[in-house]
């Protein structure tokens, strides 16, 4: 039996077209084959861009547990090494620009947070805006990041991905959560 050597990033790709506990890498490349194969028109190039990801509609958030942010824009800028959780601090320093009231403020960004300096019990101080959050789960990140965006009028776009881990909602799979201008008169639009 032959013996191919493939780089990281090429078997992590894989990986997400696998079923856990299911698939062999064998049974993912005999897939990908078929699919080249079966192609109608051989000719078209195939893109790296292709997988397929989820539409996630805002209002109906899925259990985001053992995600990854693997691209995120604000307002049409691109952030560099995007999280849940730094998705969730730029927004706050945003906020503070649109709201003089602290208590305006934490009403549309929902997030556990103190005026000051408070570095214990997960909180992280944000020394721009003179505000410390704690940290946050993806799940209640993703929640309050909707919030925000819709109560800011922000436009966001993040793309995520599914770790190919057990308890996770859709292992290895990719999708996108997308809230445009358009959509913050009439309510989060499905991407």
């Amino acid at each position: 039996m032959p013996q191919v050597i493939i780089e990281e990033s090429t078997f992590e790709r894989l990986q997400r077209h696998a079923r856990p506990l299911v698939d062999t890498t064998d049974m993912v490349v005999n897939r990908a084959l078929d699919a080249l194969e079966n192609r109608e028109d051989p000719s078209t190039p195939v893109r790296e861009s292709s997988a397929v990801e989820r539409c996630i509609d805002p209002r109906r958030l899925p259990n985001l547990t053992h995600t990854k942010v693997l691209d995120a824009s604000l307002d049409g800028v691109r952030v560099v090494r995007p999280n849940w959780n730094s998705l969730i601090e730029m927004v706050l320093v945003r906020a503070t620009k649109q709201f003089e009231d602290f208590d305006e403020f934490r009403k549309c960004c929902p997030v556990n947070m103190v005026v000051g300096c408070k570095e214990d019990e997960g909180y992280r101080y944000l020394a721009e805006i003179n505000v410390s959050v704690q940290g946050m789960s993806a799940n209640d990140a993703c929640a309050a990041l909707v919030i925000a965006a819709q109560s800011l009028s922000l436009e966001l776009e993040v793309v995520f991905l599914w770790r190919a881990k057990e308890g996770a909602a859709y292992p290895g799979e990719r999708a996108r959560l997308t809230i445009s201008a358009a959509s913050h008169s009439r309510g989060a639009r499905v991407a």
